[in-house]
């Protein structure tokens, strides 16, 4: 019996200086080194009682003009920790200054076993005043912060694009894989166009150090992280108007445009003031081509609109003669009487009231001087494109600010260029033509400001995150292939006859030039018109043009009223209250 209690005893004790053994290990002798897999026991113990909360991806964001963040929503919020006690005062004055319910916030935050944005914890938003009365509060247990959620954009969502994490994509456009643990790229509009300079980084965040019960240790270690570089990410600086955008936007929604859309140029930079497409992007599944595909950069039937093309030529081929009139009680072939018994119109009246007979015949005299002469008229309004602003940027040559815009088109065939039927349908934006919204635009621009050609921009320059200006994209004058200055104060007073006694009457009082379109679509070959677009592309006011502007509405059932000129009408009256 004594053996065995001394046996005991022994064990005893050799388990006991076995253990003292093992703290000395940890707490002295292997702190930076323990076991076989030599781990760094001060640094698991730093790790355990860490917490880090995201405050940022680290990409870079978009600017409005206004150098507002858009697509990158900046949040007000609270940090709250789950447990924390002695903090009843923190929360009575977060509840009252929110106005939300303090007896729900405790309770859903009891639910929680980990820090919580308050945000995250409840359906409320906190505002910039409500965040300065928060900060002026000597509020303890709980951590003020400013963060940005990367977000599929509220506006302009075509154009600004949308990001997804996607590792194949990533490697195929970089060559290498992300190093960090998301793979997200832009997959449209500017996201994808400025990618490379907007990739993630360092990520901003939020670190903390909590003791044993998990409680936040405040004032000992608490630091923010991704703050250090003033160079990344960096931000790209549009030319967007967000209260134009947004306006834009309401009134596609207000008028039930489902397809279609507004773009809006000021007249004197060519920058894009405003891009709205319709149908909205399916975010549960981006990659539909049909709804991320942006209607202001794809070629699109243009109808009347293509006569401003014809206009231009005759004037500068010589075929206007103030005394010539043209039939429009005729179809456009001659052959039979018209729909439209508009009676004998001279060239400005047949301009005012879209006389499909008169421009038919344009088109066939200026095809007999030259088989060339019409395309060579589109690319000197600036019509075909593609009229986005291109150019050599760092290491990347030919730079597209819209690498998703198409380029314009006249002929189906060399053919269609010697057939007389052709020629015609050619000439009134039928048959084979399709120009894009954007180009169109930039053509009224180039008529407003007397032929001066220019690219269009939607991006002036791209800032560190310092504020220091990386680079700027100056603006671009084409000077090759011009209308004379001649031409366009020739065609700006037919345009404005289109809103005074033409076609766009409705517009009539708002100092709107302009021209409309219509363009029948036949999509299955039995010789009937299947959808029709509308079109209204202008220029305001027409004293001093300062904005050129396109409406349409494609794919419109036939034989039913659009309401692309009362989108075009709110617009330009919503321009002029604000000024």
């Amino acid at each position: 019996m004594k053996k065995r209690i001394n046996v005991l005893i022994f064990i005893a004790i050799l388990l006991f200086s076995t253990i003292l053994y093992q703290l000395a290990d940890i707490q002295l002798l292997s702190t930076k080194n323990y076991g076989p897999k030599n781990v760094n026991l001060l640094e698991r113990s730093v790790a355990q009682r860490s917490h880090q909360m995201s405050l940022s991806t680290g990409r870079g964001l978009f600017l409005s003009r206004d150098g507002e963040a858009i697509g990158n929503n900046k949040i007000y919020d609270v940090v709250m920790f789950p447990g924390m006690k002695q903090v009843e005062e923190s929360y009575k004055q977060i509840a009252k200054i929110l106005n939300i319910s303090e007896t729900r916030m405790i309770g859903e935050l009891a639910q929680e076993d980990s820090p919580i944005f308050l945000t995250d914890l409840l359906p409320v938003t906190i505002t910039e005043n409500q965040f300065k009365q928060l900060e002026k509060k000597d509020m303890k247990g709980v951590q003020l912060v400013e963060r940005y959620q990367n977000e599929d954009p509220d506006i302009a969502q075509h154009m600004i694009g949308l990001v997804r994490n996607n590792p194949s994509l990533y490697e195929e456009r970089y060559g290498k894989k992300n190093d960090l643990k998301t793979s997200r790229v832009g997959i449209s509009g500017l996201q994808k166009a400025f990618d490379s300079f907007l990739i993630e980084g360092e990520q901003e965040q939020l670190l903390f150090h909590v003791d044993g019960n998990g409680r936040p240790m405040f004032g000992f270690d608490l630091k923010y992280t991704g703050y250090e570089n003033g160079f990344y990410p960096v931000k790209v600086k549009t030319t967007i108007d967000q209260n134009l955008q947004q306006k834009a936007e309401e009134l596609l929604n207000k008028y039930e445009i489902n397809k279609g859309g507004i773009v809006l140029l000021d007249v004197k930079t060519r920058d894009v003031l405003a891009m709205a497409s319709r149908p909205h992007i399916n975010p549960n599944n981006p990659y539909q081509k049909e709804s991320i595909r942006n209607q202001m950069l794809t070629q699109q039937f243009p109808g009347s609109v293509f006569k401003t093309v014809i206009a231009a030529a005759s004037i500068e081929a010589g075929l206007v003669d103030e005394a010539r009139s043209f039939d429009c009680s005729l179809h456009m072939y001659g052959k039979k009487k018209s729909s439209r018994d508009l009676g004998n119109l001279n060239f400005e009246q047949s301009f005012a009231e879209s006389c499909n007979r008169a421009f038919g015949q344009l088109g066939i005299e200026l095809m007999n001087q030259d088989k060339e002469l019409i395309e060579k008229y589109a690319e000197k309004l600036g019509l075909l494109g593609p009229v986005g602003w291109r150019g050599d940027v760092f290491r990347y040559q030919g730079f597209e600010q819209f690498p998703e815009e198409e380029q314009g088109q006249i002929w189906g065939n060399e053919a269609d260029q010697s057939v007389e039927k052709a020629i015609i349908q050619t000439s009134i934006g039928q048959k084979n033509v399709k120009v894009t919204p954007l180009a169109v635009a930039n053509m009224m621009a180039t008529i407003a400001s007397n032929g001066k050609k220019k690219s269009v921009r939607v991006v002036d320059r791209i800032l560190y995150q310092n504020g220091a200006t990386m680079t700027t994209f100056a603006e671009q004058t084409q000077d090759q292939s011009q209308i004379e200055p001649y031409t366009a104060t020739k065609l700006k007073p037919l345009l404005h006859l289109v809103t005074e006694s033409g076609t766009a009457e409705s517009l009539k009082g708002l100092s709107v030039a302009g021209k409309t379109g219509t363009a029948e679509m036949d999509t299955d070959g039995d010789n009937k018109t299947d959808f029709e677009n509308y079109w209204f592309g202008g220029f305001f006011p027409y004293e001093k043009p300062k904005y050129a502007m396109v409406a349409v509405d494609l794919h419109h059932q036939p034989n039913s009223s659009s309401n692309i000129y009362s989108v075009y009408k709110d617009m330009v009256q919503f321009i002029n209250d604000i000024e």
